[in-house]
């Protein structure tokens, strides 16, 4: 397996123009045989796998077309969770970052006045806490990670490309 990153990205120049290739997206995810889900904008798409194949650990690929001086379009391509994961994650990241930063500004004042330190246990506590977030976000990915490949085959077809080699995910 290859190794997980946060939040997987790519970049191509096709010679599609943007029209062409939000055209074949919307092909793709009207087509009942391909088992995609989205929405097209113009220089603009997300693709998610359909309602009855998610689950909580489900990824998203929001893609981004801009077309260039001399007629190609890049295509940036961003893997990531769902909107509602990527705010739960954030939130419980700052929140714990908050604990942490409230443990060393309260539990040092304490302990150099020679008060009960009883605010520096919030430090291992939140250190525990942010591995834990980690832990599981990782596990998250490994679940979603068959997903991530077949929204990879998804827009390596639409783009017309071998394969898309700069995407690990």
């Amino acid at each position: 397996m290859s190794k997980i990153r946060i939040r997987p990205r790519f970049k191509a120049e096709v010679s599609q123009s943007s029209e062409e290739i939000i055209a074949t997206l919307r092909k793709l995810i009207d087509d009942p045989a391909e088992k995609i889900d989205g929405t097209t904008l113009p220089n603009y798409s997300v693709l998610r796998i359909p309602v009855e194949e998610q689950h909580y650990w489900s990824p998203e690929l929001s893609i981004s077309l801009e077309e260039t001086a001399n007629g190609t379009t890049i295509v940036r391509g961003l893997f990531g969770p769902r909107p509602v994961v990527w705010t739960l994650f954030a939130s419980f990241y700052a929140f714990t970052a908050f604990a942490l930063l409230i443990g060393i500004l309260v539990g040092y004042p304490q302990w150099s006045l020679g008060q009960t330190p009883w605010a520096l246990w919030l430090i291992p506590v939140a250190l525990i806490l942010f591995g834990s977030a980690y832990a599981v976000a990782l596990t998250g990915q490994k679940l979603g990670h068959g997903q991530m490949h077949h929204l990879k085959e998804i827009i390596t077809k639409a783009l017309q490309l071998k394969a898309i080699e700069s995407i690990e995910i």
